[in-house]
């Protein structure tokens, strides 16, 4: 049964959603006992566990955990440490560090049991908290207060400030954003409280020894300025340079607490090398001690838990008179020693990933989601902060609150309805992508299998933007290639000058770089391969939860089939991959003989396993045939375009107008045609007058061939480049041309493609001419509907077209409307709504439902 169907409210359902409720209120516990006990948050921790299990809907739960990327990184972290098992000389010892990373393993708990909508209860509740803490402090200070090892001069029981004073900076940083930006927009009175409340806890900030607390308060001062005067960033400067100062200098002069802790902190380095067992001394002797660590064991580190003895060894021969540790007060190169340089990017991504998913939002939050990554970032530099008890839950519930997604709202009322509908799950790397072809060939079909009754479920790769209309998933890639090609997509997206590109790529890239080239020798696949692995658990989470008919795998990416093909063998669901290119190509492959056995064996196993394997062209479903013998299930769908984006008329002009829409590169380029032109235009006698005529219109990229011979031909004025522009453009300039190009490769695999733009130049009712190669299926379908295909290498043959449409052009009348034989050819084109019909009945004859 579709789970889709509501749930029956039996007396156990009743009791775990209840539980469910309790779960998601008890994280803002949680948040308030950071501060103040560690007795509590361990109770607290409990119960969210325990009301976690009980309350199960553990497929929609992992649904959730593995499509967010935060939680993702985490666990790929986590898995990094139980693999630095396999190399531990200490087997027991690395248990034991892999039990002082559970509350970092309770992330994926804290995500699916904190609500959206509860968010300012937890960031509140964690502010009651650091306010409670506060005023104990101050009750100490006044003398009001007096227990075991705090006195009017240190405020906080023993060590407790290097935990204290990081908490308090970003409560100080919350209070303020929460002033500006948070609820007290709604509710001036916050206002009143929180602004007040900043100002008690920056006081007490200098009044308490932490000095990695006062440092980072600082740093989230000048993030929050930078982010008041976000507009004009001279004042952000300006501010930064005056106010972080000024308070510093204010603090050293009336705090004897401040001043006597950056006295003694300024001491100790400076006596470092005669006396480094000082509180400062002895963290710099544990950070360079542990860097011999990490030159001596640079790729895979010592192995998880034995950071100890490891030390031990090094502290016998650099500095014996100095005491071991199990702890070098700073988290990379804890991580470095252990793991080495994998852990250290690893933990890295865990922030760089927490970056990127806050330039992703658009709420109340996202500033926080900024200031919570560079935060640790600071403060794991004195401390091994992602190990200490609190702060290692106050990361875990901080970010389960503020980098908890919105849900998705036609999933909520897809799975709420009354009578089960229909769905398909469908793969597709590209989706919801503007300008790629591949994203374009799925996105149209959406609303054609909604209006056919069947719910489209879309996961697709995290280029394409989260869609509002569809319930869309998306998931990233695993291999350095796939982490690269994202980044580079997300980077163009929010740097628009090609420097900041380049300076940031670099930077995020070059941890990456050297896996990356190992990658490129091992096998030299496509950039995205890799998607195919959280796509597959993805998907079969997403089968378990919805059950959909059919498993649809198509996009251009080989990764969606891969990850069809492990669904196909989990579910038993029925299967329909639909491959835009051809897998394999029989002559001219590009790539390396290992990476054309990849595809030759996946285009086998998909011919195994697929109910159905579809193609775009005939001549790629009979070669599939061939090379699998006869085994490939095959069918041939057009894609075809929609006739409602085709209804504007066409107005005559006094110049002739060809145009080419989409990208040139390669053999597929304007050389050809520009030398038919060329020679046209050297045989007319009335040459100045005939130039004057002609106008090459080229949307999309121009390549350097294009371009070189544009201007050895002198034909540059002829020519009007205008970039990319958006589709619905395009398609407005399509209909307004006199003459449309469609140009295929100079290669051999071209007789087995057709370019998607054919059928919408082919609605448009415009003359096209088609530079074909090697292609009789589309040389067919230009001629039926009354177009000219012309060979791509013969120059004559194109000039002859050309002259063609001129002398047509020259007799024709203004045309104010669509022709009655356009649309008669129109009505027998093919269209989005027959390729999904084709597809429903494809899926009909081979249903099968998931298990």
């Amino acid at each position: 049964m579709n789970s889709a169907v509501k749930q029956i409210n039996t007396p156990a359902r009743s009791f775990r959603n209840r539980a469910g409720q309790i779960n998601s209120l008890l994280p803002a516990l949680l948040a308030f006992a950071v501060p103040l006990s560690t007795s509590a948050v361990s109770v607290v921790a409990l119960l969210i566990l325990l009301f976690w299990l009980i309350e199960g809907e553990f497929i929609e739960k992992g649904v959730e955990i593995f499509s967010h990327p935060v939680a993702v990184t985490i666990l790929a972290f986590l898995g990094l440490l139980c693999l630095g098992l396999l190399w531990s000389d200490n087997f027991s010892a690395g248990l034991g560090a892999l039990k002082d990373q559970w509350k970092l393993a309770l992330f994926p708990v804290l995500l699916t049991a904190v609500t959206y909508r509860n968010r300012s209860i937890y960031l509140y509740a964690f502010l009651a908290g650091m306010t409670v803490a506060m005023s104990i402090t101050f009750l100490v200070r006044f003398g009001l207060v007096q227990y075991a090892d705090v006195s009017p001069t240190h405020l906080t029981p023993k060590t407790f400030h290097v935990i204290y004073n990081p908490l308090l900076a970003f409560a100080i940083y919350l209070s303020l954003h929460e002033s500006i930006w948070g609820m007290a927009r709604q509710r001036p009175h916050l206002r009143i409280l929180l602004i007040p409340l900043a100002g008690l806890m920056t006081v007490n900030m200098f009044i308490t020894e932490g000095r990695t607390g006062q440092l980072v308060f600082l740093v989230l001062m000048g993030l929050l300025l930078l982010q008041f005067f976000n507009k004009n960033r001279l004042k952000a400067i300006g501010a930064i340079c005056f106010l972080l100062p000024a308070i510093s200098i204010t603090s050293y002069l009336y705090s004897p607490t401040f001043q006597q802790r950056v006295n003694i902190a300024w001491q100790e380095i400076e006596n470092f090398k005669k006396n480094p067992d000082t509180s400062v001394g002895m963290r710099l002797l544990f950070v360079r001690n542990s860097l011999e660590i990490i030159s001596q064991h640079p790729c895979f580190g010592v192995g998880t838990g034995d950071f100890q003895s490891a030390y031990a060894a090094v502290n016998r021969k650099r500095s014996p008179a100095s005491i071991a540790t199990d702890n070098p007060h700073n988290q990379y190169v804890l991580v470095g020693a252990m793991l080495g340089i994998p852990g250290i990017l690893l933990l890295l991504l865990i922030f760089l990933t927490m970056s990127f998913q806050a330039k992703t939002l658009q709420d109340d939050v996202q500033r926080l989601c900024t200031a919570l990554p560079l935060f640790f970032l600071v403060i794991m530099l004195a401390e091994s902060y992602l190990t200490v008890y609190q702060t290692a839950f106050f990361f875990v519930v901080m970010t389960a609150a503020l980098y908890k997604k919105q849900p998705n709202q036609r999933l909520q009322e897809f799975l709420t309805l009354e009578q089960p509908q229909k769905c398909w799950l469908i793969l597709s790397y590209r989706a919801n992508i503007p300008g790629s072809a591949c994203s374009q060939h799925i996105d149209d079909r959406l609303p054609f299998f909604r209006e056919q009754g069947i719910e489209p479920i879309l996961l697709s790769g995290p280029v394409g933007r989260p869609s509002k209309q569809w319930i869309h998933h998306r998931t990233l890639s695993l291999a350095p290639s796939g982490i690269r090609f994202e980044l580079r997509h997300f980077l163009r997206k929010h740097l628009h000058k090609r420097w900041q590109f380049k300076l940031v790529e670099t930077i995020c890239m070059v941890p990456v770089f050297p896996f990356y080239l190992l990658e490129k020798i091992i096998i030299n696949m496509e950039s995205e391969w890799s998607w195919c692995f959280l796509a597959s658990l993805r998907g079969f989470l997403l089968c378990r939860q919805l059950q959909p008919e059919v498993i649809y795998s198509t996009g251009g990416s080989a990764s969606a089939h891969i990850a069809a093909l492990v669904i196909k063998r989990w579910t038993g669901c029925t299967w329909i991959a639909e491959t835009q290119d051809p897998l394999v190509h029989d002559h001219g492959w590009r790539r390396s003989k290992r990476v054309l056995q990849v595809y030759k064996t996946l285009e086998k196993k998909i011919c195994q396993h697929a109910d159905r394997f579809v193609f775009l062209v005939h001549a790629a479903m009979q070669h599939c045939n061939i090379r699998t013998k006869g085994a490939c299930p095959g069918a041939v769908v057009y894609p075809g375009s929609i006739p409602g984006l085709f209804q504007q008329k066409f107005h005559k002009g006094t110049r002739y107008h060809f145009a080419h829409f989409g990208s040139l590169a390669g053999t597929r380029n304007l050389v050809p045609f520009f030398q038919a032109l060329h020679q046209i235009s050297s045989r007319n006698q009335h040459n100045a007058e005939f130039r004057k005529k002609i106008q090459v219109d080229v949307y999309g990229s121009f390549d350097g061939a294009s371009e070189r011979e544009m201007e050895r031909l002198g034909l540059s004025d002829l020519v009007v480049r205008h970039g990319t522009v958006s589709r619905q453009k395009a398609l407005t300039a399509m209909q307004q041309t006199d003459c449309l190009l469609l140009i295929q490769n100079i290669i051999y695999f071209s007789c087995e493609t057709i370019p998607s733009k054919v059928y919408e130049y082919l609605l448009t009712g415009r003359p096209i001419i088609g530079l074909v190669y090697n292609n009789k299926e589309l040389d067919t379908i230009l001629t039926e509907h009354g177009h000219l295909a012309v060979p791509a290498n013969n120059v004559q043959a194109i000039a002859r077209a050309i002259e063609k449409v001129l002398d047509n052009f020259t007799q024709e009348e203004e045309q104010t409307e669509v022709s009655a034989q356009t649309r008669q050819h129109a009505s027998t084109l093919p269209t989005v709504a027959d390729a999904v019909q084709q597809l429903i009945s494809l899926a009909e004859g081979e249903a099968t439902t998931c298990s």
